[in-house]
């Protein structure tokens, strides 16, 4: 399925520059995550009930927000860049054998 033609408009850097608001957003999650377990593993004294709770919850957290901050990078990465990188190539050649 062929994307709409009034998207062909849209810059890939602004796709990019979106997709890197929300990496970051996910990025820091994550290490607020891991860093916020750490603290409360080493800081307080819990039944084992309380500690395997707070751990499947931070790891869930930490796992969903670093997967999403590196899928959210890939698509920028991989897709988007060579994308405007192809086809500020083919515009810099059909200027150049203008000329």
């Amino acid at each position: 399925m062929a994307a709409p033609k009034w998207t062909n408009k849209i810059p890939n850097d602004v796709v990019c520059n979106y997709f890197y608001v929300f990496f970051m957003i996910f990025a820091v999650w994550a290490a607020l995550s891991l860093l916020g377990g750490i603290w409360i593993f080493s800081s307080t004294k819990m039944s084992l009930g309380m500690l395997v709770g707070f751990i499947f919850n931070i790891l869930l957290s930490f796992g969903i927000s670093a997967t999403s901050a590196l899928f959210l990078y890939l698509i920028c990465e991989r897709t988007l860049k060579p994308l405007s990188k192809a086809s500020q190539d083919e515009s810099d050649y059909s200027h150049d054998g203008m000329m």
